[in-house]
């Protein structure tokens, strides 16, 4: 089920920094996507299963999440033949990040909100009164569409509230390297770096001190005081992270995306995934492609 990239016509032609709108069908099933702007879904009515990066789980109406610029997702109803078929209803807020910090950088410091779009590429879904509350602003967004200040200013409160961690839940673990290339300088990107480009070999602990230009002890210490992980646990998460993409993205089989990942023993490759995603690989797969054929694109 590989992800494809989806041009969102509505801001092709003025490159608008948001819009709103009321998505009804009969039912949740689109092409596994992703596209630059950001998506903000409550669902009115429907259930079934959501994918969110790597992150599979159920969702029931009420549902509100947050899916950050370039993430595949793809929500799919639940299909249940001795019930009657429940429309899918949800609305939509779609954001330009970059539109949107361009057109506020005269107004005021973009820096948190910045941080933020880039942070929400792990997803977020937003529960307690949170929810209840975004929900509200969302519902009125909808008609204020002939009140463009007034629908600006509602718009401003939903940042305000995205920007306020209370009741957020990250539905994906940030990425083990992005979350230490920050740095511009020094021993730790330069690290990263090498990392990022050679995981799908064999690392030894000796190339990767010299790399940080230390010694293998002080590199040991150096690195679990860095990351919280051995070097052998990081490098796992690096490869099973990878490991997941090719799992919802390509139709190679496991044996061929373990040694993808730089796994020679398939075994141990299947214990590491399951330590991480508490399920097994082919068990990954299966939810990522659910129970229904995508059709349209949303």
């Amino acid at each position: 089920m590989k992800a494809t990239y989806t041009l969102l016509p509505e801001f092709a032609p003025s490159q608008k920094p948001f819009l709103v709108k009321k998505i009804v069908r009969p039912y949740f099933s689109t092409d596994f996507h992703f596209h630059k702007e950001c998506q903000l879904v409550y669902v009115l009515s429907g259930s079934g299963t959501r994918i969110i990066g790597h992150s599979i789980e159920r969702f029931e109406e009420g549902d509100l999440t947050f899916v950050g610029p370039n993430v595949p997702h793809v929500w799919y109803s639940e299909s249940r033949p001795d019930e009657p078929a429940t429309e899918a209803i949800s609305l939509a807020l779609y954001i330009n990040p970059e539109a949107v910090c361009d057109h506020l950088d005269a107004l005021t410091d973009t820096i948190e909100l910045k941080q933020f779009f880039r942070e929400s590429e792990r997803g977020i879904r937003i529960g307690g009164e949170k929810n209840v509350l975004v929900t509200d602003i969302l519902k009125r967004m909808l008609s204020q569409q002939d009140r463009q200040v007034g629908m600006l200013a509602s718009f401003l409160q939903i940042l305000d509230q995205l920007l306020d961690p209370g009741d957020l839940v990250w539905l994906n673990a940030p990425d083990p390297i992005s979350s230490y290339t920050a740095q511009t300088s020094g021993r730790v990107p330069k690290l990263m770096h090498y990392i990022q480009q050679n995981f799908k070999e064999d690392i030894t602990l000796q190339q990767a001190a010299s790399v940080a230009g230390l010694q293998i002890h002080s590199f040991c210490r150096f690195f679990k005081t860095l990351t919280n992980r051995t070097f052998s646990d990081f490098l796992n998460e690096v490869r099973i992270g990878f490991a997941c993409k090719l799992l919802q993205q390509s139709d190679l089989s496991v044996t061929q995306i373990a040694l993808e990942c730089g796994y020679t023993n398939i075994s141990y490759f299947n214990r590491c995934f399951k330590k991480i995603n508490k399920m097994s690989p082919k068990s990954y797969r299966q939810e990522s492609v659910a129970k229904n054929k995508p059709s349209a694109t949303e």
